[in-house]
């Protein structure tokens, strides 16, 4: 009789403990959390992991989604687990509009102290307080609706986001009416980079510090959001960066890949503010790379495609909260016109090693090998590295600032 108690008892908690893991890797509503404005949901993702203060990444679903939907098809959860951080997703309800978009097109709802922004920006003041948040390390992102709602964001409440990303979206105040709200996504709406500018500036006359990095991406054949929205919200995002809209590096084939083309803007200081990956084949959706190594994630879906580039996870990368696996070895401070310069990362059987190296370095030996040597110029830059492993699986890339001074 004892012995039958006992299996009982660890059949309990067996079942508990799945219970438990299960609902860890579930989203949370948190209720209430403010005065909500806005009438929008707290949906919460904890990975459980985190033993410190940790980055916070806001994700906006696009229209007709939902928190759940936008989690599993992004692929931003998986991500939160592997590299430490939670993920907030605010979530419409169908009362406030039919088809559950963000209503980045009404002047009500643009603005700090009021409507959908305002709730948003409660969720994140809680969670603050009642998480170990890094305050200095919270990014928002969102996809078509989710992605205007993330202009908004990024435009009223410049001083909370370090940086943040914008998918097949647009620019601050494109539009201000539900009347003009079609005219805005065909592309139908330009401006100069100053007028933009001026929308953003005019929301924060005494701001006096820096505005988030900004990540774009966008489908090459969008047929619901034209890609000129793209093209006049990185004017926008420029400007306010005092930097020119001019491209200063191009790469036609990102990392090799035939559909992802990447275009990256610096500021006065040759500092990266925005980075544009433009998808070749794809309209209004999200690219995934359906897989199981670290680099891959999302599923596809209604508005999710699989491309081979996990758009969350370059995301992620660009906002700096994917861990390295390793670090490069090697001087990070160099004379110009040095050479035979040795870098080099752990080597692993069966791996390859890419590396990618700035305007004025070269790799004169070992290319594709976990050691080179390298010659430079005059210019810094960040050497980098990624690995693929045995398995097939790249693993995250990793980063090496080498300074080139006398």
């Amino acid at each position: 009789m004892r012995q039958l108690y006992h299996i009982k008892l660890l059949v309990f908690i067996g079942v508990v403990v799945v219970r438990s893991l299960k609902a860890q890797d579930d989203l949370v509503q948190i209720r209430p959390f403010g005065t909500n404005p806005g009438n929008l949901k707290l949906m919460f993702y904890d990975p459980g992991n985190i033993t410190e203060k940790a980055p916070l990444v806001v994700v906006l679903h696009g229209c007709t989604q939902m928190a759940k939907s936008c989690a599993e098809q992004s692929g931003w959860n998986k991500l939160a687990k592997l590299h430490q951080f939670y993920v907030l997703y605010p979530e419409q309800i169908i009362i406030n509009n039919p088809e559950n978009c963000f209503n980045w097109y009404r002047a009500a709802d643009q603005s700090r102290d009021k409507g959908e922004p305002a709730s948003i920006m409660q969720m994140i003041t809680y969670l603050k307080k009642n998480k170990t948040i890094d305050s200095t390390r919270i990014y928002i992102i969102g996809l078509s609706a989710g992605g205007a709602m993330s202009s908004i964001m990024m435009a009223v409440f410049p001083e909370v986001f370090d940086k943040g990303g914008v998918m097949a979206g647009g620019p601050y105040k494109s539009t201000e009416s539900v009347i003009k709200a079609g005219t805005s996504m065909l592309g139908m709406i330009s401006k100069s980079p100053e007028d933009w500018g001026d929308l953003v500036r005019q929301q924060n006359p005494g701001y006096k510090g820096s505005y988030p990095e900004l990540v774009v991406f966008h489908g090459g054949i969008d047929p619901v959001v034209s890609t000129n929205n793209s093209n006049q919200l990185i004017k926008q995002w420029t400007n306010i960066h005092h930097a020119d809209y001019e491209e200063d590096e191009h790469y036609e084939h990102f990392r090799n890949q035939e559909d992802i083309e990447a275009t990256i803007y610096k500021n006065q200081q040759n500092q990266e503010i925005v980075r544009y990956y433009r998808v070749r084949g794809i309209g209004h959706a999200l690219p995934v790379d359906t897989g199981k190594c670290p680099t891959q994630g999302g599923k596809t879906g209604l508005f999710s495609i699989n491309k081979g580039f996990h758009s969350a996870f370059w995301a992620a990368e660009f906002f700096g909260i994917i861990k390295q696996p390793y670090t490069i070895s090697g001087a990070t401070t160099v004379k110009p016109q040095s050479t035979h310069l040795s870098y080099s990362v752990p080597m692993h059987e069966g791996s390859k090693y890419l590396w990618n190296m700035p305007a004025g370095m070269w790799i004169t030996n070992g290319k594709h090998t976990n050691s080179i040597t390298v010659d430079v110029d005059y210019q810094s830059g960040y050497i980098e590295v990624t690995e693929t492993d045995a398995n097939g699986c790249q693993l995250e890339p990793c980063k090496l600032w080498v300074e080139v001074k006398e």
